[in-house]
């Protein structure tokens, strides 16, 4: 799927693909992307975990987003029936502020849909939560639980999702 995206003078078409991690390779992507943009130093207090169990849990898809087949974002659908939960969300530092966000959101709530999910759920940064409402979510405390270790100063947020 081709877009216009970019913030130079002239603009180019992106093709976009949201990919799931299988290979060997698209696991060292997710993890560089995750580490620069998610688990710098002084953000967490948690060191961050290649081998966390609940990448590869059922039911939980560990995602890339490729722009121009470059590994630029990544995303974590967990699924849980007719909602799902989204985690983990990331673009690469040096491609924030090119549209690539945008696309990534727009292609997981595809790829929710064509799993009959009916609701997203997330754990917002509160630094994240204009961009969140920018693209429809919407402030819902679905699970004080969840608000422990990573997510412990977020805002939950959900989305409804239309049926295609």
């Amino acid at each position: 799927m081709s877009e216009w995206a970019g913030n130079t003078s002239w603009k180019h078409a992106v093709s976009y693909e949201l990919r799931s991690v299988s290979s060997p390779e698209d696991w060292l992507h997710l993890h560089a992307i995750r580490r620069s943009a998610l688990f710098t130093p002084g953000r967490h207090s948690f060191a961050y975990d290649e081998n966390h169990p609940d990448d590869r849990a059922p039911g939980n898809l560990p995602f890339l987003l490729l722009a121009d087949s470059r590994p630029v974002g990544v995303v974590r659908l967990d699924l849980r029936g007719e909602i799902a939960i989204v985690r983990l969300v990331a673009i690469a530092d040096e491609e924030q502020g090119k549209g690539h966000g945008r696309k990534l959101d727009r292609l997981i709530e595809a790829e929710a849909r064509r799993r009959h999910v009916r609701q997203l759920r997330l754990n917002a940064a509160p630094a994240a939560l204009g961009y969140y409402e920018k693209m429809g979510w919407r402030r819902a405390n679905w699970d004080p639980d969840e608000l422990v270790g990573l997510a412990e100063n977020c805002i939950q947020m959900s989305k409804e999702l239309e049926s295609d």
